[in-house]
């Protein structure tokens, strides 16, 4: 029974000596209910309790070697949920209790280090979220948004049309996330998102062989539509920001697969978008002669799942890690059109209600390096792409186009 139990222990030290994080304590005590004595020094020269065979001596020699003796505990529980303050890992089996190795009873477990009974710390994997207890993080997106029906204004001269897109530049957008994991792996997190930025303004001036210079404002699926329009001498200036925030609530529940790490959620996402644009027509002398306004206001709640999994490059604390969310928003949409016409002599509102099912899908990709401090935490730092695409959200110019928004990521967090 003893030799199946050094096997077991082997292989999980196999499995996980490719990495360095907060280490797990296991240790075995070769007493007389295992039928033989083993010293510690026995444990990197014989097979242990007597055995004729186990993986082989450089397999052995590997576990002994990415192992460290600097402390244990002094007590075991049965319960391996209830009694590992120092970092034992989520989704092990429990490595503690002496019935489950088939009749070794109290001498496999935690406990105290005499001479047969030698501690063996095995060393986890490098990658965030396989400690018990709180964790966070917060994290800088360098991102850009756009849309599929881009239109400032449009150049509008005898002979083909030149279209005017808004230009946004990549500006720094905040996520942040608190959370908290079992030791079996269950939990829940909590992620707010926001993204708030302005396009630099568009402006030209309508000249003779180019005229006029216009901008269209749709609502209600093309069932209303007002304008402003510069003729020659006149500026037309077209300016557009977006505010998009999201607030995720989710179960969680991290996963292994071979040396894949991962951790699903499913909760509810509750999303608001505004969206503001102004376009301004001024003589020579900068009087407003024209204006169209577009004010469109997105809010919706709905289900989103999420999939996040990393895995370690060799022997070092640096891995990758990939990422995919989706959400169905039930959302209400609110659209103002307004134009003014004649200097203020004509000024007409329209105004349109919408309900709808907004999607919403998200894809990640990139490095992480994760630094363990003591037992109880550890810290990472992970970049990479990211890629959100918002359908039927809204635009400059309508109520229904798609947003599209991509960043550099850069992120920190911590594991308690």
């Amino acid at each position: 029974m003893k030799s199946e139990t050094v096997k077991r222990l082997l292989s999980i030290g196999l499995l996980l000596s490719w990495s360095a994080t907060t280490a797990t304590r296991v240790w075995a005590n070769h007493g007389s209910n295992c039928g033989c004595e083993t010293s510690s020094t026995q444990w990197s020269a014989t097979p242990p309790c007597g055995s004729s065979s186990y993986a082989g001596p450089s397999q052995w020699q590997h576990f002994v070697e990415n192992v460290e003796s600097n402390g244990y505990r002094n007590s075991y529980s049965n319960d391996y949920c209830s009694g590992y303050p120092n970092g034992y890992p989520n989704g092990y089996p429990g490595i503690h209790s002496g019935t489950q190795f088939g009749g070794c009873e109290n001498d496999v477990g935690w406990g105290t280090s005499t001479a047969d009974q030698p501690i063996v710390v095995a060393p986890m994997r490098p990658l965030a979220a396989d400690l018990r207890g709180f964790y966070g993080g917060f994290e800088f997106l360098w991102m850009r948004a756009g849309f599929d029906q881009n239109v400032a204004l449009i150049i509008d001269p005898p002979v083909g049309n030149t279209l005017v897109p808004f230009d946004y530049e990549y500006e720094l957008t905040p996520r942040a996330w608190i959370g908290w994991q079992s030791c079996r792996g269950g939990g829940f997190r909590t992620t707010y998102f926001q993204y708030d930025e302005a396009a630099a303004d568009e402006s030209v001036m309508a000249v003779t062989g180019a005229t006029p210079v216009f901008v269209y404002v749709y609502g209600a699926g093309g069932n209303l539509s007002r304008f402003a329009q510069a003729n020659v001498g006149e500026t037309l200036t077209s300016s557009h920001s977006l505010k998009l925030q999201a607030l995720d609530f989710e179960a969680t529940q991290q996963f292994r697969w071979e040396s894949l790490v991962g951790t699903v959620g499913a909760g509810v996402r509750l999303a608001k978008i505004d969206q503001h644009l102004l376009g301004e027509v001024r003589d020579g002398g900068g009087a407003l002669q024209e204006a169209v306004s577009n004010d469109l206001t997105l809010s919706g709640a709905g289900p989103t799942v999420s999939l996040q999994a990393a895995r370690g490059l060799g022997d070092t604390r640096l891995g990758v890690y990939a990422g995919m969310r989706g959400s169905l928003l039930k959302c209400e949409t609110e659209q103002k059109i307004y134009e003014m016409k004649g200097a203020f002599t004509t000024e007409l509102e329209d105004a349109a209600i919408q309900r709808e099912i907004l999607t919403v899908v998200e894809l990640s990709l990139g490095l992480q390096w994760t630094q363990p401090k003591g037992q109880r935490w550890q810290w990472f730092a992970r970049g990479g792409y990211e890629s959100q695409t918002w359908f039927d959200a809204g635009g400059p110019v309508d109520s229904h186009s798609t947003i599209g928004l991509d960043a550099i990521s850069f992120a920190l967090g911590l594991e308690i």
